[in-house]
């Protein structure tokens, strides 16, 4: 299968004309959309259109008014055509519809007729992309602890809408939640329950979705506590439940498996069709908790619900262009327990599936594309936002992409001789390198009448860059006069005062400076343990060895095409081991280098400051890591 190259969209919910978006090479999508700007729109038209493939009218419904009977028109509560364009679709003046054109070429469009190539493509094609593709929203997530207080959580509701519909289980060609669908059909058209073949096709589903939540439950506890576990937390143990009556584990003998048949109801005997339960089991410390959706917070429910969902998802034979969509999924989470999430989504879920992410939140937007940008390969994704245009009517949902860095919007404005924007661009832009270069000691400082730590100022920032500069061994030249552009005119547009003279050649050499921080890149961190280790020998052929204890996350400084270990690594040296026997040191140091040239002077060893080149995790060098 190949990969999505376009999606367009005309006449679906909140869009009432055509909109398009274009992934040239099969991009990663990362959008920022206000509510009610269509975000949502995208996403479930894209949804819509995978699922249509295995409707009875291959998703005609979504995109047909109604139908006349008698002549009185009688609506269709399914429809989902733009409240604007409705009347032209009734009068069949106008036809909406959704198209996704793929890298080989194959263009599947959705509108009134159902779901159809307009070149020849097989619905195959589409049945086994929508296998190993995944779509969550902040429904799914709200569905997985919606049980009230006093009652069990189910989540069969959350399987049969957000998992089953894409699941094929090994060894068979049929979705699961399509084999549902059809036994649930015949058992409504009156299908005999001593009827051995529905009766199989029941069975095969029990069987079947087991083995599928089987599968689950040997994935998701370490997807849990090895990526979404607050530190500090103890592990936890998730067990989805389905067990057949018999089962011994089914303590209580419930009723989980999928019945058609007698069920006795006091003195009546009456056939019935009982749908499927899957509990939950959640265990913290080996203590059983009985009621999680009251027990944990929404954060740890959030992350418990991504974990089984992510379970679920193919770790083999990934069929090529194959997609995670997510919308507002992280809407209950605090930007700590996003990062995790992040985290996991571009380490573990990005080099297996397309990721097309949708926010309305734009700290989160930004967050996002800040870190793909300086950690990750930022031409592998779109960035942009939906923003609605409310000077025409009706209101029209535009896509615009955000393919500029903060540096070629100020070199806009400069060209432009829009020197206020460019100021205030260039403010925003020195702030933000200052956060991200700087430790935290030279960002915050105590409050002397409280004595909490409060944000240094701008002025105080600018101070402390030529320390930071010397001990990173950056030439502070290009910066040296930073202080005072900041005085000129800086400051001056953070305070919209449009009296202030702007000086255009100022500019242009603060721009020159800006430009010259921007290219420092201090926030990618190092994957590594905390236990470190260096082996070293003197001249006389003995062998040293340092083990270290990172007391922080180890970062990478990135500038002039050179990659080393930040000066500011605080670590502790455990102890040195040499033939002589090992030698307990417990000392801490504000640097990996302070520490490792106290080494070398204890030992009168050659100092090599390429610490990437000696430093080793588990026996592999980090430069090996990066």
């Amino acid at each position: 299968m190949a990969t999505i190259n376009k999606i367009e969209i005309d006449g679906f919910k909140a869009f009432p004309n055509n909109f398009s978006i274009d992934l040239p090479d099969g991009k990663n999508l990362l959008i920022y959309g206000e509510n009610g700007s269509g975000k949502s729109s995208l996403y479930y038209a894209l949804h819509v259109l995978m699922q249509s493939v295995f409707k009875d009218d291959k998703g005609a419904k979504y995109f047909k008014p109604g139908d006349t009977n008698g002549g009185e028109f009688i609506p269709n509560n399914e429809q989902l055509i733009n409240i604007n364009r409705f009347d032209e679709a009734k009068d069949n003046t106008y036809t909406p519809n959704i198209r996704i054109t793929f890298d080989d070429g194959k263009v599947w469009r959705l509108d009134n007729g159902g779901l159809q190539s307009e070149n020849g493509g097989n619905d195959s094609e589409i049945r086994m992309l929508n296998k190993d593709s995944a779509f969550i929203n902040h429904s799914y997530i709200s569905r997985f602890h919606a049980a009230r207080n006093s009652e069990e959580i189910n989540l069969w509701n959350v399987f049969y809408k957000d998992i089953l519909p894409f699941h094929v289980p090994a060894g068979t060609t049929q979705f699961l939640a399509d084999l549902y669908d059809e036994i649930v059909f015949e058992c409504k058209s009156n299908v005999s329950m001593r009827n051995k073949r529905l009766q199989q096709k029941i069975v095969s589903f029990n069987s079947l979705l087991s083995d599928s939540i089987s599968k689950i439950n040997t994935r998701v506890n370490s997807i849990y506590n090895d990526n979404f576990k607050n530190y500090g937390d103890s592990n936890i143990n998730i067990k989805l439940l389905y067990y057949s009556d018999s089962n011994p584990d089914n303590k209580q003998k419930e009723h989980f498996y999928f019945y058609y048949g007698n069920i006795r109801d006091g003195k009546k005997i009456a056939t019935y069709l009982r749908s499927p339960k899957i509990g939950i089991e959640i265990k913290e410390d080996g203590n059983l908790i009985n009621k999680p959706q009251s027990y944990f917070n929404e954060a740890k429910l959030t992350a418990i619900a991504l974990a089984v969902r992510f379970a679920a998802m193919s770790t083999t034979a990934i069929t090529p262009g194959s997609f995670c969509a997510l919308d507002d999924m992280l809407i209950s989470l605090d930007m700590s327990n996003r990062m995790k999430v992040i985290k996991y989504l571009l380490n573990v879920i990005a080099p297996k599936y397309k990721l097309y992410v949708l926010t309305h939140d734009r700290l989160f937007y930004h967050t996002l594309k800040r870190i793909i940008e300086t950690q990750y390969k930022s031409s592998e994704w779109l960035f942009g936002g939906i923003y609605v245009d409310d000077s025409i009517t009706p209101n029209e949902p535009n896509y615009v992409p955000d393919d500029k860095t903060k540096i070629e919007r100020i070199e806009d404005a400069y060209k432009c001789h829009d020197y206020f924007l460019c100021g205030t661009l260039l403010r925003q832009e020195c702030e933000r390198c200052l956060k991200e270069l700087l430790p935290d000691s030279y960002r915050v400082k105590e409050d002397p009448r409280t004595r909490t730590s409060i944000p240094k100022n701008l002025d105080e920032q600018i101070a402390s860059l030529e320390e930071f500069c010397h001990y990173e061994n950056i030439d502070y030249t290009p910066f040296k006069d930073l202080k005072s552009y900041k005085d000129l005119f800086l400051n001056s547009t953070a305070h919209n005062d449009i009296t202030s003279p702007f000086y255009r050649n100022e500019i242009k050499v603060c721009m020159k400076a800006v430009k010259s921080l921007s290219q420092i890149n201090r926030t990618r961190n190092i994957d590594c343990h905390k236990d470190l280790s260096i082996k070293q020998s003197d001249d006389e052929g003995n062998e040293y060895t340092l083990r270290l204890r990172l007391r922080e996350p180890l970062r990478l400084l990135e500038y002039n095409g050179t990659s080393r270990i930040s000066f500011y690594s605080k670590c502790e040296i455990l102890k040195i081991i040499s033939s002589k026997g090992e030698e307990q040191i417990n000392e801490g140091f504000e640097s990996l280098y302070t520490a490792y040239i106290r080494f070398c002077e204890r030992y009168k060893l050659d100092m090599n400051h390429d610490l990437l080149g000696i430093l080793q995790d588990r026996g592999i060098f980090l430069k090996d890591k990066i």
